[in-house]
């Protein structure tokens, strides 16, 4: 098939709003998430080092933040930030709730 779609509110939540939709849509080469962040939530400290993995943000609605190596970066609605793979990041939630979607591949 030449193609795969998907309703991301189709697969299940893991941690809070984070929606893995890599194997939903049958991605070989790339990985998709859909996070749905709560007001205040906040994301997992890590790298992808081990991968090999870069990812990018994209922040689609609400506000939001990310911290790459110490740096803080606010994000408004529209705002896109390239992650390394050895990059340690953390996403941060701001008062309303907010969506994001994040893409990586090694």
């Amino acid at each position: 098939m030449a193609h795969t779609k998907v309703n991301y509110h189709d697969v299940d939540a893991i941690g809070g709003g984070l929606y893995f939709l890599r194997d939903a849509l049958n991605c070989e080469n790339f990985g998709v998430t859909v996070v749905d962040a709560e007001p205040g939530w906040t994301g997992k400290k890590h790298d992808h080092v081990e991968s090999d993995h870069e990812e990018v943000y994209v922040l689609v609605d609400g506000t939001a933040s990310l911290t790459v190596d110490g740096e803080t970066l606010e994000l408004t609605a529209g705002d896109a930030v390239r992650v390394s793979p050895d990059a340690v990041r953390q996403l941060h939630n701001g008062d309303v709730a907010s969506t994001l979607v994040i893409v990586g591949s090694p």
